[in-house]
């Protein structure tokens, strides 16, 4: 028996024709996930998730948030040491100008301290008002003038009431006395 010839055109064909029908299948099968998912998104085709759809799902929810709160977690950070550089700033800040104002403190003469009433003083001086002087009769005495003493009427309860000089009761009598 003798060997048959091999054409190497036929093999690469073959094996192409193999390679091509692979990734036809690779391909179609990617389109008809894309085209599904197209589906869904557009709210057609909508079935109950599968387990593994709602666990693939749920991992994806899980890895988004832990990515949130990192970077959430950093952002913060960041600001964080901005307001403590500002914060040495502005103790930096100031301690120069408190020792800026020690410094002018201490060459200034103190301010004389004004003389309160309380604190001792000579009589009438002592009394100082910013308001406009008030007249000797501002304040009268209670027994000047007989009108403005308080007066005490007794009642006795077991007594009628007396209708007021205009010959009725108060509205609010009304209904009690009747």
């Amino acid at each position: 028996m003798q060997p048959r010839p091999v054409n190497i055109g036929q093999v690469l064909n073959s094996m192409l024709s193999k390679n091509n029908y692979q990734e036809y299948v690779k391909v179609k099968t990617r389109v008809e996930v894309l085209q599904h998912s197209q589906r869904n998104l557009l709210g057609e085709d909508l079935a109950p998730p599968t387990t593994s759809e709602l666990d693939q799902l749920e991992s994806q929810v899980d890895k988004t948030l832990k990515q949130i709160r990192s970077r959430k977690t950093q952002v913060l950070l960041d600001e964080l040491c901005d307001l403590k550089r500002k914060e040495h700033m502005l103790q930096d800040a100031n301690r120069v100008l408190k020792r800026k104002l020690d410094e002018v403190e201490a060459e200034a003469p103190p301010p004389p301290q004004p003389q309160l009433p309380w604190q001792g003083g000579s009589g009438d001086d002592a009394m100082v008002s910013d308001g406009p002087p008030q007249p000797e009769h501002f304040f009268q005495a209670l027994e000047s003038n007989p009108s403005l003493q308080p007066t005490f009427h007794t009642v006795d309860m077991n007594q009628q009431p007396v209708p007021a000089p205009g010959g009725c009761y108060p509205p609010a009598w009304s209904a009690w006395m009747a």
